[in-house]
């Protein structure tokens, strides 16, 4: 449609959201109503834009921005929180193709997923590839084909050529200007989310050791059970593939529309969750904007912890997201949590890239070099890291990053107990922190 949907208030009325779709690769489609969304900013006091995570089609992204600006509000007249009388918000929901083998059990990132809860077992193959395979070169595409249907389990020669044919859906270097993964790295991800990596141990036990540079009497890890599960290495190049579309779609499409939106004088607020987070980091980092970002909430973000380092490691670079604070008026907040399992538990192994400088880049489950924002809380740079509050409570918002520990107990429930668990009061108190007059 063109044009703002209605969405409807605690008091009673309603308000317009703008809903702007973007396309796989990044391009503007709701160009028409984009136009609209920004004519009324120039008017506007305040501009929220919210960025959805991985796994949401345009029915649940609209319901989850819904949810958020109704709780948001109504925490106005609990705690007695005014706006001026001028006030005059817009509001605006970024779509993003962000699906992967979507089934109704899915929530949130689906690296995080089973055979059984994600319905891997019969049939899970054709469909992976044909979402992995539409991104690949036509010969890439038929070779991965004809390597993988009907096969169970791959050996070491044909999981190593598997593993080459898809290393090119690793495109993006924003996070930590990190080189993508060798076969060996992949292989050894591979392996252990297969659940089929021990430490080397020269005991007689039968398995393909992998020998990874730089030391690889240190870094020997056998590889038991006998193959690789093809379905492992589908899942890691689509999550390679969303990665790099979140870049895209914040470079090429929403950053654009953030630098209009900045040509007026209203403030700019930006929420973003899991890969929405990444969405608007890129957005904000590649695109000359003419003055600050007001504020910007990630929640459980899915990038790297390092993105916001002056310096990543010994490696001399900077992290992607390194000028982020900079262009963002208020210190940025976000929440990570040791509950979120695919960010703590997972995210590491699906997202190593090559060596930085003195980390051990070959480690299995090397979370401070490869973890997730959302997971571990940031690396490389100054933060305060505060526990989660209840609605009511003050936040201190001091230095560039506020990096919310929602592991803690409020009132005996997990501040943040997984991934999705984002659209509820503590978080909507966060916005009213960074956006208080």
């Amino acid at each position: 449609m063109i044009g703002p949907v209605q969405i409807a208030l605690p008091d009673g009325g309603s308000a317009d959201l703008f809903l702007l779709r973007f396309s796989h690769d990044g391009s503007l489609l709701s160009k028409q109503t984009a136009a609209m969304a920004v004519e009324r900013a120039r008017t506007a006091t305040d501009v929220y834009v919210f960025s959805h995570g991985w796994n949401n089609v345009f029915a649940d992204a609209k319901r989850e921005y819904t949810d958020f600006i109704q709780g948001y509000i109504a925490q106005r007249e609990e705690f007695g929180i005014t706006v001026p009388d001028d006030y005059r918000p817009v509001l605006i929901g970024i779509i993003w193709p962000s699906t992967w083998f979507v089934k109704q059990s899915e929530e949130g990132p689906a690296i995080a997923a089973t055979a059984e809860s994600e319905g891997m077992a019969e049939g899970s193959v054709e469909a992976l590839l044909d979402e992995v395979g539409d991104s690949l070169p036509a010969e890439n595409r038929a070779a991965l084909i004809e390597l993988l249907d009907g096969v169970e389990l791959l050996d070491e020669d044909d999981a190593r050529q598997a593993a080459g044919l898809v290393s090119g859906l690793w495109k993006d270097r924003d996070e930590t200007s990190m080189a993508p993964p060798d076969l060996n790295q992949i292989l050894m991800a591979w392996a252990a989310l297969d659940g089929n990596v021990e430490p080397y141990e020269d005991d007689g036990i039968a398995g393909v050791i992998v020998e990874d540079a730089p030391d690889a009497e240190a870094e020997r890890f056998v590889i038991a059970g006998g193959g690789f599960d093809p379905r492992t290495i589908l899942r890691l190049a689509s999550v390679w593939k969303i990665k790099s579309r979140a870049g895209l779609v914040g470079r090429h499409g929403v950053g654009p529309v953030l630098a209009q939106l900045l040509e007026s004088s209203a403030r700019l607020h930006l929420i973003g969750h899991s890969y929405g987070a990444r969405v608007l980091l890129s957005a904000i980092a590649r695109t000359k904007l003419r003055r600050s970002v007001h504020s910007l909430l990630l929640l459980q973000p899915a990038v790297n912890r390092w993105c916001f380092a002056k310096k990543v490691g010994e490696t001399g670079k900077k992290g992607g997201y390194a000028n982020v604070p900079e262009r963002v008026e208020r210190p940025i907040m976000l929440t990570f949590s040791e509950h979120d399992f695919p960010l703590h538990e997972v995210f590491h192994l699906f997202v190593r890239g090559d060596n930085l400088g003195e980390f051990n880049a070959a480690a299995i489950g090397d979370t401070d070099t490869y973890g997730a924002l959302g997971g571990y809380g940031p690396s490389g740079i100054a933060f305060t890291a505060p526990n989660a509050l209840a609605p009511g409570e003050r936040h201190e918002l001091t230095g560039e990053i506020v990096a919310v520990n929602g592991s803690v107990l409020i009132d005996g429930e997990k501040a943040i107990g997984g991934h999705g668990d984002v659209n509820k009061p503590i978080t909507w108190w966060m916005l009213h922190t960074l956006t208080k007059r």
